[in-house]
């Protein structure tokens, strides 16, 4: 069986599960057992959706496949590619199609890096040694290009927080306990609830079937005022709830309404 016939499987950061939109929101979910026709559908559909990413947000395809480890990343308004654990390492930005043949081991160009150096010298009329200092450099840029995303991806994830300032001990407590109770954005399959004491402790999960949870997080959280807006922040400074009036809190661009306890 041949490597385009094989499964995946295929990561997500800040992208929906079938790649074709990016944000905040989806945070991070894997899918098993993925064909090689629906990868290069993802792959397509995330090429489609990268020049709607703005800048600080980078949205992430990891795919582990028999050929190795392959990481596609959104910005710059196209797909950004890197393998590290292949039989032959590579990165640039080559097309989904590209990208497709080279994790399900294809023949494909080499590099669209090997064409521009070789327009490079053309249109500069270089001598030999400008040829070999020419493709040197391009070798140095390449090589970093594909340490930097390694690091990249391995980091912890940065911090896309907007600014804000603590509040006084006493001002962040009586804050905590105005905005104590229950939240939710709706009461189907795939709404949310949030559940804040009047501790700061809160617990957070996502509806099932008959309300049931499917999801759930907890943590606790801090008062805060950010852009001369209150808000909530939890202990490890990733996650923030603002507060938008008595009667309702956002959270990623979700409206919680305060419910009955």
């Amino acid at each position: 069986m041949s490597t385009a016939d094989s499964s995946f499987t295929v990561g997500f950061k800040h992208l929906s599960p079938d790649a074709k939109k990016a944000g905040l929101a989806y945070g991070e979910a894997q899918r098993e057992g993925v064909s090689g026709r629906e990868l290069r559908v993802l792959l397509r559909s995330a090429a489609e959706a990268a020049p709607q990413v703005a800048y600080p947000l980078v949205p992430e395809l990891r795919i582990t496949a028999p050929s190795g480890r392959f990481m596609i990343q959104l910005k710059d308004g196209r797909l950004h590619f890197v393998s590290w654990s292949s039989a032959k390492s590579r990165g640039g930005n080559p097309t989904a199609d590209q990208i497709f043949a080279i994790i399900a081991g294809e023949e494909v160009d080499d590099d669209t890096t090997a064409v521009a150096t070789s327009a490079l010298v053309a249109n500069g009329g270089a001598a030999g040694l400008g040829r070999w200092i020419l493709g040197g450099v391009l070798v140095m840029v390449i090589v970093g290009v594909n340490f930097y995303s390694i690091w990249n991806y391995r980091k912890p994830p940065g911090n896309l927080m907007p600014p804000y300032n603590s509040k006084e001990p006493e001002p962040a407590k009586r804050l905590v306990e105005s905005v104590a109770g229950n939240y939710e954005t709706g009461g189907n399959i795939g709404d949310r609830r949030l559940q804040i004491s009047r501790e700061g402790e809160v617990i957070w999960f996502k509806f099932g079937q008959d309300r049931s949870p499917l999801e759930r997080k907890e943590f606790s959280v801090q008062g805060i005022v950010s852009n001369g807006q209150d808000a909530l922040l939890n202990s490890k400074r990733s996650l923030m709830i603002k507060v938008k009036d008595p009667r309702s809190l956002t959270l990623y661009g979700d409206t919680y309404v305060r419910v009955p306890n």
